[in-house]
């Protein structure tokens, strides 16, 4: 029978994660495994496919700030899936109805900070949409980490009063 340390020695290294032999796989394994490495990543992913979708639409016709809306609907739930999933390791759907209202509040912003881009400086609506996308990402970010996955806490929880 296994003493108390052989049988922890045991259960640690079962635990270790065990990363490629190859030395450039093995740091992009451990890379990976850091939230904000991931966060950089997905959020690389989600503002392409946006923006992607945004230009494809204007490309098309539509009205440069309908096809932004269109692009933040149909982003949502892209986004949902891949903020959730990836970054925060949480599966929970039932979560989708804080996400929608986080970007409620990030779309109104982005609509209202890109139209007086595009009418009040006259930026070029493709520029307009690309600037415009990396402060609303990161707003996005923090108000999901606080609001919706809850990982990022403002307050610290004050103990009881005891006067």
């Amino acid at each position: 029978m296994k003493n108390t340390e052989e049988h922890f020695a045991t259960e640690q290294s079962e635990h270790k994660k065990i990363y490629s032999q190859n030395a450039l796989i093995a740091f992009i394994q451990k890379l990976w495994d850091t939230r904000f490495i991931r966060f950089l990543f997905v959020g690389v992913l989600n503002t392409l496919f946006g923006y992607a979708l945004y230009a494809f639409l204007v490309f098309i016709g539509i009205n440069y700030l309908w096809a932004r809306v269109i692009a933040i609907i149909i982003g949502i739930i892209f986004n949902f899936f891949t903020t959730g999933r990836i970054v925060f390791n949480n599966k929970d759907n039932w979560l989708i109805v804080r996400f929608v209202l986080v970007y409620a509040v990030t779309m109104s912003l982005d609509v209202f900070v890109l139209k007086r881009m595009v009418e009040k400086i006259n930026l070029n609506e493709y520029l307009a949409g690309a600037l415009n996308t990396i402060p609303i990402a990161l707003l996005s970010y923090l108000l999901n980490s606080v609001f919706t996955f809850k990982t990022i806490r403002l307050f610290k929880k004050s103990s009881k009063d005891s006067s």
